[in-house]
């Protein structure tokens, strides 16, 4: 893994205005000088706690304890590692990053290769479909797939040609090695050599969220029974953490505020074809909890397009289940005929199925609409019934719970009553899934830091603010005897003239937490600003002193055992002495509170 020195680092921070970074990523919302508020992208919360401080380049999400700058947001955003989420930052900042030496981590070099192995092999694919001597055969595929030649050069689309070792033989000359094509999944081991994964198809570029190639889907262009085909997972691409489309419909997705989820590679390129961009593809397999998240960072409801046949109905209403318990207000449809969105919007036109998603039916009016055969029975009304009730037994909110119950009622035509106990009675006999929360970061193996209180924030916040109140630590630090972290943290911040600090400077990750939490509030005022300091300054004084007191007191009574009289008068002086401080009037007003 390579290394950067702190300046290097320093300067790419810089150069990355936090605001406009988390602002491309999440809508903020101005909350008081310099701060910006939002919700979190972190957890599934209703009221906004993600706090960001332009002056201080710092983050701080209350509800999951997540704070820092820049880098660690990309980090935790995008599950990037540090390194990626560096060089991620200093591309878009135009910076050159040179590295003080090399310390390989096999894990994330590994990694590096295969995602520029991937950016070749995206050029080298690209290359062969707009080669007249070689395109011929998916150029024409394509053709007949009537989309823009600029929708196909978006998506990077491009050809392996029906040859064994076409690819291989220009990755080998390109320098890579034969381990690193098998580890990406582009070369297959057969008995006596290695040989091109895909061949005689389009292929098809996967992106991460970040923009790089993390895979490639391949659609065959002969007699292949495997229509289409997908890179294996690899440590650059987990199939459960990846959309097809999310990269290129983030902005969308924000301006839409409505997510269109589809199946298909070619379903969601006729949409961008025909200018409808809010779109996302679960490319063949079931959707996870972890790409249900990455929906909700971008967009706060969710319209599922499947097919209606019933294997169609099934994967809606699993997809729909784990959409709603995030959160997310679910609706659905599927195209008349058993036509996917590609075949609609080519004979209907782009305004038909803008139509089509604007008048989604909820979950639950879809999902009784698509079995409406088995409807009217009691074992039919039961199935339904209890398909639903699996999904709304995972919401929040009693009322929302009790405003779907009475949709299935209507639905079914049954009594809302009855409806309400028969799900009572189901959830008794079920055992309650667990809700997905957040998704899983790299900071997530860590152990768990606790969350600051909100006068250790205040404390801070009014140190690193008011530079004038600097002296009250300084003065009184020789007093001070103490482990607590919080004291710890404001002896750095005293000691830089504006209060400012880097992450790296920090000792613990308590140190962490409790400092972007205070960088990213609004500080108290300045008058409240000085009590508060000198309150809790005072406080780990007094705190000090009764430690101490109790190690006198213990030694004044062996003194006293071991019949030392003078050790004992000596420690029974000190004793007085501590008492009158602690019990002097001053430190025992009504609104000194401890530390």
């Amino acid at each position: 893994m390579r290394k950067y020195s702190r300046e290097m680092i320093a300067q790419v921070v810089s150069a990355n205005d936090i605001v406009d970074i988390i602002g491309s990523c999440i809508e903020l919302k101005p909350s008081g000088t310099a701060r910006f508020k939002a919700l979190s992208p972190f957890t599934n919360e209703k009221t906004p706690s993600f706090m960001v401080s332009r002056d201080r380049q710092m983050y701080y999400c209350f509800s999951s304890s997540r704070g820092g700058d820049v880098i660690r947001f990309i980090m935790e955003f995008e599950g990037l590692s540090f390194n990626e989420a560096l060089e991620k930052l200093a591309d878009r900042a135009g910076i050159r990053l040179e590295s003080t030496g090399r310390e390989d981590n096999q894990a994330d070099y590994q990694r590096r290769r295969i995602l520029e192995l991937n950016a070749f092999a995206a050029k080298f694919y690209r290359r062969q479909l707009l080669n007249p001597a070689t395109g011929g055969s998916g150029r024409d595929y394509l053709k007949r797939r009537g989309l823009q030649e600029s929708t196909e050069a978006r998506f990077g689309l491009g050809l392996a040609v029906d040859s064994y070792d076409q690819f291989r033989d220009a990755a080998l000359k390109q320098g890579f090695r034969e381990t690193e094509l098998a580890a990406s999944g582009l070369l297959r081991k057969g008995d006596r050599s290695f040989y091109d994964f895909f061949r005689n198809r389009i292929i098809i570029p996967i992106k991460d969220i970040s923009g790089n190639v993390a895979a490639f889907g391949g659609r065959d262009l002969g007699d292949s029974p495997a229509k289409y085909i997908n890179s294996p997972e690899t440590p650059a691409y987990k199939k459960s953490q990846v959309l097809y489309g999310l990269y290129e419909a983030r902005d969308a997705l924000r301006k839409e505020g409505k997510a269109i989820l589809v199946e298909g590679y070619f379903d969601l390129m006729r949409c961008f074809d025909a200018g409808i961009e809010n779109v996302v593809a679960t490319c063949g397999t079931a959707l996870t909890e972890q790409q249900a998240v990455y929906i909700k960072r971008y967009a706060p409801s969710v319209v599922i397009v499947y097919d209606g046949d019933a294997a169609g109905i099934r994967a809606a209403l699993k997809g729909i289940s784990i959409l709603t318990a995030i959160g997310l207000s679910v609706y659905a449809m599927a195209p008349p005929d058993g036509k996917d969105p590609d075949e609609f919007i080519r004979d209907e036109g782009a305004q038909a199925f803008r139509d089509r998603v604007a008048g989604a039916q909820d979950f639950v009016n879809f999902y009784i609409e698509m079995n409406a055969a088995q409807r009217g029975t009691f074992e039919g009304n039961t199935e339904i019934a209890y398909a639903l009730f699996a999904i709304v037994r995972t919401l929040k909110g009693s009322l929302r719970v009790d405003q779907y119950l009475k949709r299935i009622a209507e639905g079914l035509g049954i009594h809302e009553w009855e409806c309400k106990r028969g799900f009572e009675e189901f959830c008794r006999n079920q055992r309650l899934p667990r809700r997905v929360e957040t998704m899983p970061t790299a900071t997530d193996a860590a152990a768990p830091v606790p969350r600051p209180h909100k006068d250790d924030i205040d404390f801070i916040a009014a140190l690193i603010t008011f530079s004038a109140l600097h002296d009250v630590v300084l003065d009184n630090e020789h007093e001070i005897h103490t482990e607590s972290p919080v004291f710890s943290l404001a002896k750095r911040v005293v000691r830089r003239e504006n209060g400012a600090l880097s992450l790296d400077e920090l000792e613990s990750g308590e140190e962490e937490t409790l400092y972007t939490a205070a960088a990213s509030i609004d500080p108290p005022e300045a008058p409240k600003a000085r009590r508060i300091v000198e309150e809790r300054v005072l406080q780990f004084m007094v705190n000090g002193w009764k430690e101490r007191l109790t190690l006198l007191l213990q030694q004044e009574r062996r003194a006293q055992q071991d019949q030392d009289r003078v050790r004992s008068a000596e420690l029974f002086d000190q004793i007085l002495e501590l008492k009158k401080r602690i019990e002097s009037p001053e430190l025992n007003r009504d609104d000194a509170s401890e530390v």
